[in-house]
């Protein structure tokens, strides 16, 4: 847990900025949005275009979530700039390594374009593109940065590269170890790449079971967290892995999920599994996301830190309503508490299923091309629909369905923050622990309240400079830091567990005394 709670401090930064980029894409598509718009027409030429410059920016944040993540992760902690130089060559020959090495032919989805690097080798050749591989790139440079970096400060001077000063010696370092990442992952992509053919092929055989399309969303989620999404959604939303139509009236065929179901709309057929790969979202948006939220905040039993944390996670769960993207929260899971991560994706897998079994389906138009910045399942696609005589029974159904995963949401959090989410470090030890808190901030005869905020403890004093500041840096905890009314212990998920562990020492002993 402290290990998961050390990469979170590292990626904090990149976590909010994902919340921007979202909030971003939010009010451009809030403006933009032909359904929102059928209520309130935005005419404004300044409106309109501060409306693309936000979706355009927002946008080009989330596809470089990458690129910030890696950065973020490598330059944690270090007052120098050498790390960005160290990161970026790295970075760049980590992905010209892919390109050289890699198999080009595969699928489109596994490469990546835009960086500028393909063109030099054009000619000799012939076009060649790097490897798509997402937050896996980024983590695999990022740690290979902080290490050749550190093991440049660290390196003798009669060493093999004493001739260079240690900034030249880092960079040296990083890009070999760059390279040889890049070979491996060059040659090992295509197995995984082959792997998930393999299931899409397995999926798009029987697109009514309910197991094939449980699939789907497990892996739709697992790809679309490490930024591989277009993998698997390209096929299902675009091609005839997601099935087919052919119009009565111009005898063209109609090919994805996505498209079918736009062509469904425009005509009078049935909507009988159109919209398959899509009707989880507005479920997961509008209820197991603002359940994740709900949860987490009940967690907390520092009254002042929930109030502090209540407007933030009021515009969190109307983002995710109103936007209709989960990954924000899916990143926030991944590097504070993966169990309820893997417990949210089988859930997800759960609910893709049972939409399927239950013929529930509700689709969404879009002319999006990179699936990555799509935003399917927000409540303005979702209520619009109510118009539609034939979608209302579908409606109540996901709303009802709805209310039950969220509910189920709410009751996982709260369980793995007050029962499940102690310290492994630490287990086994939990008494030494307590004690040792409560003895490094002065007794219990000092301690006024003990509460549990955001991956933090809590604790009101009477008296400060009873602190013993040597004892409390050897406890475990992440960081230490002092408050106007005590101190503040980062924990992690584990913090409400140990506040209440804490109360109940203290209640017991006061109880004894009297």
């Amino acid at each position: 847990m402290k290990r998961i709670m050390n990469i979170y401090e590292s990626c904090k930064t990149s976590i909010r900025i994902t919340y921007v980029g979202f909030i971003l894409i939010a009010i451009g598509f809030f403006i933009q949005n032909k359904n929102v718009n059928l209520f309130y027409t935005f005419k404004s030429a300044p409106v309109l275009f501060i409306a693309e410059l936000f979706l355009d920016v927002g946008s080009l944040i989330i596809m470089n979530l990458p690129l910030i993540f890696m950065l973020n992760i490598t330059c944690k902690k270090v007052n120098s700039s050498s790390p960005v130089i160290l990161c970026l060559v790295g970075y760049f020959t980590f992905l010209i390594t892919t390109m050289l090495f890699a198999n080009q032919s595969l699928g489109a989805s596994a490469y990546a374009s835009g960086y500028g690097i393909n063109s030099a080798f054009n000619l000799s050749v012939g076009t060649r593109l790097p490897l798509e591989t997402g937050l896996i790139c980024s983590l695999i440079v990022a740690y290979a940065t902080r290490f050749a970096f550190v093991f440049s400060r660290n390196r003798s001077s009669t060493s093999l590269l004493g001739f260079f000063n240690k900034d030249t010696a880092g960079v040296i370092y990083n890009v070999l170890f760059c390279f040889f990442a890049g070979i491996i992952v060059a040659y090992g992509y295509p197995f995984l790449y082959k792997f998930l053919q393999s299931a899409i092929t397995f999926i798009s055989e029987d697109l009514m079971d309910p197991v094939r399309i449980g699939l789907y969303g497990l892996l739709d989620r697992t790809l679309s967290i490490l930024g591989l999404s277009n993998i698997i959604r390209n096929p299902f939303w675009y091609t005839n892995a997601g099935g087919s139509l052919v119009n009565n009236v111009t005898g063209q065929s109609v090919f994805g999920d996505v498209n079918i179901w736009a062509a469904m709309r425009n005509s009078t057929s049935t909507y009988m599994g159109a919209g398959r790969f899509i009707t989880p979202y507005y479920i997961i948006n509008m209820f197991i996301i603002p359940g994740y939220y709900i949860g987490t905040l009940l967690s907390m039993s520092d009254r002042n830190e929930r109030n502090h944390f209540t407007i933030v996670f009021i515009l969190a769960i109307i983002l995710s309503i109103v936007v209709g993207n989960p990954l924000p929260a899916e990143l926030l899971m991944l590097f504070t508490s993966p169990f309820i991560l893997i417990v949210y994706l089988g859930l997800v897998a759960v609910l893709f299923a049972i939409l399927v079994k239950f013929n529930v389906f509700l689709g969404y138009e879009t002319a999006v091309s990179n699936t990555a910045v799509a935003m399917p399942g927000s409540f303005p696609d979702f209520i619009i629909n109510i118009r539609n005589i034939r979608l209302i029974d579908t409606l109540g159904k996901i709303a009802l369905i709805g209310l039950i995963f969220l509910a189920i949401m709410i009751i996982v959090v709260l369980i793995y923050y007050r029962v499940v989410a102690y310290d492994l470090v630490h287990t086994g030890k939990s008494n030494k622990l307590i004690n040792n808190i409560i003895d490094g901030v002065g007794g219990r005869g000092n301690i006024e309240y003990v509460g549990s905020g955001l991956f933090r403890l809590n604790i009101y004093l009477k008296n400060l400079e009873e602190v013993d500041v040597e004892e409390m840096q050897n406890i475990g905890a992440k960081r230490v830091t002092e408050t106007r009314t005590g101190i503040s212990i980062e924990f992690g998920t584990s913090s409400y567990i140990i506040a209440r562990r804490i109360r109940k020492k203290i209640a017991n002993k006061i109880t004894t005394t009297k």
